[in-house]
């Protein structure tokens, strides 16, 4: 055992012995009482199921993807799905209802672990794209429980430190662990972490879901240009996409921020810029339905840019987009779901930002469905110019669609190489 893996479980070892004060510090319910939680009650109804873990919002798709998957194919429900945040949670619970047991996931503590590993007792943990805690596979392996990557996914800088630190090889990731990775160039990272090669397939991207019906709606006929996932730093794109699409004539603008904080940053820069604005929150979901309150936008005065700031929603309003913009890509976030889009038969544009989604605009690249631009003031251009181009809306919301089509193939792949790895029930 390497010196930084033995000092990483000393200190954890000792974090979890005081998990019963810091369990404290959190309110009833909260997301960070459940972390220093262990075993609950409520894992019964889920023993000798599998676990699937998804850190947050973000994989929650790909995890409803993988969880339905696996019901289809005859795993018993409810499923173990746990998360690290109180929005992924709400999202799992709203998704999926009673076919899981949803809740918080512990800290990567030993003593939370083993707690929560001997209650409820699963066949198997999947984990969704990348939480490499140490502890979580090691306590898992203790007990013969199969540790699988699923849409996996590892960035070159997280494998370089988990090398550096001595947190890999393979005690951690050796005989135990699978991975059923995004791409190639996923797979041969995992392998230089310790996985065995034997133990590695690749499959996909689980958050590529199959074209929708709406999907072949021609694309120079819908009515708004949407900004989708937008983070901290973005703002100077919004605000340039605003002024050029809050005009007669135009589509009208739609903007989804990441966060709460993001949309507080977002309407106080529309405010300060003088660009009227109009809101749809959660309370507005049942008076009016998304495409319409879209469609509505161009007929409202002032406000033509409109923000959206419900959850859940933003597939959706992809339905209603000529030209889909992906957010985290202009700032240095690596970049949020491009596939959604593209399920969604929209023309996509994507921020010099994109190593998170690199495997996915490199697939929409070759099919001509994705607009590269190197910069905020680029993208305003090139989203303005594209907007009148009736025949390049066409041929990338087309090029998306195929895309989609062949990315959605993920589960059936995954569930396959399980299959040919004896990991199944």
């Amino acid at each position: 055992m390497s010196p930084s893996l033995l000092a990483y479980r000393g200190v954890a070892a000792l974090a979890g012995t005081c998990s019963p004060i810091f369990r404290q510090l959190g309110g009833s319910g909260s997301a960070w009482r459940e972390a220093w939680t262990g075993a609950s009650s409520d894992l019964a109804a889920a023993s000798g199921s599998v676990w699937v873990h998804a850190a947050s919002m973000g994989e929650m798709v790909a995890a409803r993807t993988w969880v339905q998957a696996l019901l289809h194919s005859g795993y018993r429900a409810p499923i173990l799905l746990t998360t690290r945040t109180s929005r992924g949670l709400e999202r799992a619970r709203r998704e999926l209802g009673d076919r899981v047991v949803a809740r918080v996931a512990p800290l990567d503590l030993p003593q939370l672990l083993r707690s929560f590993l001997d209650r409820l007792a699963p066949w198997r943990l999947d984990v969704i794209e990348t939480e490499l805690w140490p502890h979580l596979i090691l306590e898992s392996r203790k007990r013969n429980v199969a540790v699988v990557f699923v849409s996996a996914t590892v960035s070159d800088r997280t494998r370089k430190r988990l090398l550096m630190w001595g947190l890999a090889g393979p005690r951690v990731f050796g005989d135990g662990v699978w991975v059923l990775a995004q791409s190639e160039r996923h797979a041969e990272r995992f392998r230089s972490l310790g996985v065995p090669a034997s133990h590695i397939a690749v499959t996909g991207d689980l958050k590529a879901e199959a074209p929708v019906p709406a999907a072949t709606r021609d694309p120079a006929v819908r009515p708004a240009v949407v900004f989708g996932s937008l983070r901290p730093g973005e703002e100077a794109l919004a605000l340039a996409l605003a002024r050029r699409f809050g005009a007669d004539g135009a589509p009208s603008l739609v903007m989804a921020p990441r966060h709460e904080a993001g949309l507080t940053r977002l309407l106080e820069a529309l405010e300060r810029a003088g660009i009227p604005s109009a809101v749809r929150r959660e309370a507005d979901r049942g008076g009016e339905a998304l495409e319409d309150w879209i469609a509505g936008l161009g007929k409202r005065a002032p406000a033509r840019v409109g923000v959206l700031a419900t959850r859940g929603e933003l597939p959706l309003a992809y339905e209603s987009a000529a030209v889909a913009i992906v957010g985290g890509t202009f700032g240095p976030y690596g970049g949020h779901n491009a596939l959604e889009p593209a399920a969604r038969g929209a023309a996509i544009v994507v921020g010099p930002h994109a190593e998170s989604i690199q495997e996915s605009v490199e697939l929409l690249s070759r099919e001509g469905a994705v607009l590269l631009a190197p910069d905020a003031d680029a993208a305003a251009e090139a989203v303005a110019s594209l907007v009148h181009d009736a025949g390049a809306l066409r041929r990338m919301g087309q090029g998306a669609v195929r895309v989609a089509a062949a990315a959605s193939e993920s589960a059936r792949r995954s569930l396959e190489a399980l299959e040919r790895f004896g990991l199944n029930p």
